[in-house]
């Protein structure tokens, strides 16, 4: 691979994550508008309370399903999706590990991402003295921001192949394949249905949870791709406190 290859495909790989970020937070906003209507008993009642015995009654049963679909939908798409074109967390992993030389470059200027902190002379030193121990200083920290990279992506690597097998995974992929891709029906032999998603065991509490982990990952590789750091949990409380909020007034709730 030429310099200028490498380039374009470290331009792009940094692209996708910024981009994959951004859809990670408003995927998180919506997985809060969703969880209070399944794990909030009082946000429950108060809506029960209100729409029972109405017109909107039979439109409210449909609203958590079709939330809970959308998430499906955007747990494939944004983690899962192995298509070459796609920008999903498991593509990128792919683009990374396609071609000789990427993860060391990220591994590089992770290991040097302090050392313009460096640059200033120290003190009242000589100019000879300052230079011996601002290399002193950016050395150290090269040396420890190795170590912490390679920590990192080993415990990274290990997450990416357990999602794999995740058991999630595969509920979410058998309901994209038969339910939302495809209206799949019984085989010739047995009564003509559509196929029962029932048989899955897929829940609401695993998809939020696996929203959360994908999350967390997703973080984790743009902390070491780009040097940003953002924690998911931050920006789950926002989110959490703006769902719950919208629901609350709904639902006639101080």
């Amino acid at each position: 691979m030429t310099h200028e290859e490498l380039e374009q495909r470290v331009r792009q790989i940094d692209g996708f994550i910024r981009v994959l970020t951004q859809e990670c937070h408003i995927l998180d906003e919506r997985r809060h508008i969703l969880s209070p209507l399944i794990q909030d008993p009082e946000i429950q009642a108060g809506l029960k309370a209100k729409l029972d015995k109405t017109p909107g009654a039979n439109a409210w049963n449909h609203l958590a399903p079709l939330l809970g679909q959308d998430l499906v939908r955007d747990l494939s798409r944004l983690f899962l999706d192995n298509d070459p074109r796609s920008g999903s967390l498991a593509n990128l992993w792919r683009k990374i590990h396609a071609a000789p030389g990427i993860k060391e470059h990220f591994r590089d200027l992770y290991g040097r991402m302090f050392d313009h902190l460096h640059d200033a002379p120290i003190g009242d030193l000589s100019p000879e003295m300052s230079a011996i121990f601002q290399e002193k200083f950016r050395e150290q920290d090269r040396v420890r921001n190795y170590a912490q990279f390679d920590e990192r992506w080993s415990k990274l690597e290990a997450d990416m192949e357990a999602l794999r097998t995740h058991p999630v995974v595969i509920k979410i992929k058998t309901m994209r394949d038969k339910y939302h891709a495809h209206l799949e029906m019984s085989k010739l032999d047995e009564e003509p249905r559509a196929f029962d998603i029932s048989t899955i065991g897929l829940t609401f509490t695993e998809l939020l949870d696996f929203s959360d982990e994908c999350q967390a990952m997703v973080a984790e590789l743009g902390l070491l791709l780009t040097g940003t750091n953002w924690d998911p949990k931050q920006f789950a409380s926002v989110h959490e406190k703006n769902g719950k909020a919208m629901w609350r007034t709904l639902a006639g709730l101080k």
